[in-house]
């Protein structure tokens, strides 16, 4: 029969064995506690709550974090909307005269802050939170809109979001997607309908090619964005429709897929850029014609 503890023996042995089983978290755990705690500065077991809550998806309890609104109520929310319309007001150039906007030199400033690279892949993961009209411009209404949602009210919080989404996009072709549409918007000038043909391409090759992509177009047999940027630069020389960008996406997934190209045939209701290419791809290539056996 083993020997009795005394009470206080026998208490410390319950707190070190409830002190252990607190710590005793994953590698992947510690890592999602870290990253969750880092975005929302929140008490460490009210994050482990939440992070429980959600199955320890890290994504899924920001998304919840942000949903909930960060704080109470409407009070809160007045107080973030306030917070944010200051933060705007810090970057414009022209309060005067354009009281709901920020330019270009402001926007450089902005992104300097959020340590974005204003011609990375992040740069436009950003002007899509803050919905920006177009390339290097900022309203007031996408700016606090979008970074209410987010319960975002601080440089440092979006700093953290950002962070948190470039690495959600590079294993989320969902977000990629998101992002890489909204893209036309902020590539096409104002007032225009299409993106004229370099500055289309410039802008795959951020999408296509940046580390923090989803969706990388190339492949050891096939320099997939390589011939595409080839063949519109020598053979197409138009603007770029949104049809066509959003088309090049799913080309592109297709033919990471299936690099023979066989989902493509003329019948496909493919905008005539693409069947062009894949006939352009395939004299490239030396691809064997199929032969066509007629019945007589």
């Amino acid at each position: 029969m083993p020997p009795k503890r005394k009470n206080g023996e026998a208490m410390e042995g319950v707190a070190k064995k409830g002190k252990t089983a607190k710590e005793s978290y994953t590698t992947q755990q510690k890592a999602a506690l870290q990253q969750f705690t880092n975005f929302t500065q929140m008490d460490r077991s009210a994050a482990v709550r939440v992070l429980k809550s959600h199955g320890w998806d890290v994504q899924n309890a920001v998304n919840s974090y942000y949903s909930g609104g960060g704080g109470s109520g409407s009070a809160s929310s007045s107080a973030t909307k306030s917070t944010l319309n200051k933060l705007f007001d810090k970057y414009r150039e022209n309060a005067a005269g354009e009281p709901d906007a920020v330019g270009v030199e402001g926007t450089m400033q902005y992104f300097e802050e959020l340590d974005v690279d204003l011609e990375g892949l992040d740069a436009l993961a950003a002007f899509e939170v803050v919905q920006a009209p177009t390339m290097g411009d900022i309203n007031r209404e996408g700016f606090v809109n979008g970074w209410q949602e987010r319960s975002c009210e601080t440089v440092d919080k979006q700093k953290a979001y950002l962070k948190n989404l470039s690495r959600e996009m590079a294993g989320s072709k969902e977000v990629f997607t998101r992002i890489y549409k909204y893209s036309f918007q902020v590539a096409k000038p104002a007032n225009q309908k299409a993106v004229p043909l370099d500055s289309a391409v410039a802008y795959w090759d951020i999408l296509f090619s940046s580390p923090i992509s989803a969706v990388k177009w190339t492949s050891p047999n096939n320099p997939w964005l390589d011939w595409w940027k080839e063949f519109l630069t020598s053979s197409w020389k138009k603007s770029v429709n949104k049809d066509m960008w959003n088309e090049t996406l799913k080309f592109a997934n297709l033919t990471l897929q299936d690099e023979a190209m066989s989902f493509w045939n003329e019948e496909s209701s493919w905008p005539s850029v693409i069947d062009e290419f894949v006939e352009w791809v395939k004299e490239k290539r030396g691809d064997k014609k199929e032969e066509v056996v007629e019945d007589y």
